[in-house]
């Protein structure tokens, strides 16, 4: 089986920046979110190249389930790739576990990690808050302080941020990010300064449910990742719901097969060409595949860093 590369499908937002058009060459239309790899509803990935040009990813792992994403692997266990572009912050919000948005949303859990792309000088995300109980949050949310607790994280290209279900996030002005994370699209803000669309209406918040998930135990991990171009594999610190690897390339580097799980491979720096049993794929910075778990040897060439997520075993 080859990687599959499939065709981005663009989602207009309130606080969309001008990287993504810049880089992918569109028109500016305030398009903030870029579903890269999907099978959820609400965003169902196609093929963009190949023999499986126009197919639906999830078409083709309901026909090759074993073959696609490996054996014993369920629907909560697919990755969804995402790209953020964010002039404005994003709302201030926290994510389900699964139980909780099984029961209530029928969704699954939410947990998501963060490779910042690149970011204006003094850019921050939030990752969590300095408050100790949920009585406190309502409290501060209830009297409009609640900005003055948030955990902010200066940020810079290469770094690394996971963000477990249950955790106050936002990503901050001026971020481009590339996101992984679960089969989920369930998002409960909280917060969200105020803003107020074209007719002056502010958008719907969540906050009971904001605080029926919130975990104040649960903190976002963080690392720096050096630019410096040296070949390493590294594992970074990710979820408890999949693995992420980074791996800088200087000339080429083998991905070997593994029948157990699925992979996503993501070009998160300079570019790289794929080879796969005598194909190849061109993936320019920004650009993701999904690699079934039946892929050959998958050889990466190039000067280039490359994400490369599963699910946990």
């Amino acid at each position: 089986m080859q990687p599959l590369k499939l065709t981005p499908i663009y989602e207009k937002t309130i606080w969309a920046g001008e990287r993504m058009p810049a880089i992918r060459h569109r028109p500016s239309l305030g398009e903030g979110i870029s579903w890269e790899i999907s099978v959820h509803p609400h965003a169902q990935s196609a093929v963009s190249e190949g023999s499986m040009a126009g197919h639906a990813l999830r078409t083709l792992i309901d026909a090759d389930p074993v073959g696609m994403v490996g054996s014993n692997t369920s629907d909560k266990e697919f990755l969804r790739v995402a790209l953020l572009d964010a002039k404005e912050p994003l709302s201030v919000q926290v994510h389900p576990d699964e139980a909780y948005a099984q029961r209530n949303e029928s969704d699954h859990g939410k947990a998501e990690c963060w490779y910042i792309l690149g970011a204006d000088a003094g850019a921050t995300v939030v990752a969590g808050c300095n408050l100790a109980t949920k009585d406190e949050v309502a409290a501060a949310i209830a009297d409009d302080t609640i900005e003055w607790y948030l955990h902010c994280i200066p940020v810079q290209e290469g770094d690394f941020i996971s963000v477990p279900a249950g955790t106050i996030h936002a990503l901050g002005a001026g971020i481009f990010a590339l996101e992984i994370g679960t089969n989920s699209n369930t998002t409960y803000r909280f917060y969200d300064y105020h803003r107020t669309d074209a007719l002056g209406n502010e958008r719907t918040l969540h906050i009971q449910k904001s605080l029926d998930v919130l975990n104040l135990k649960q903190h976002a991990g963080s690392m720096h990742t050096a630019l410096d171009g040296v070949p390493k594999s590294k594992a970074l610190p990710s979820v408890a719901e999949f693995d992420v690897m980074l791996i800088d390339i200087a000339d080429s580097h083998v991905l070997m097969a593994n029948q157990d799980r699925f992979r996503t491979l993501s070009c998160v720096r300079g570019a790289c060409q794929l080879r796969c049993e005598g194909e190849m794929t061109k993936l320019a910075c920004t650009e993701s595949v999904f690699v079934p778990a039946a892929s050959a040897p998958l050889t990466i060439e190039g000067n280039c860093r490359v994400l490369v997520a599963a699910p946990h075993r």
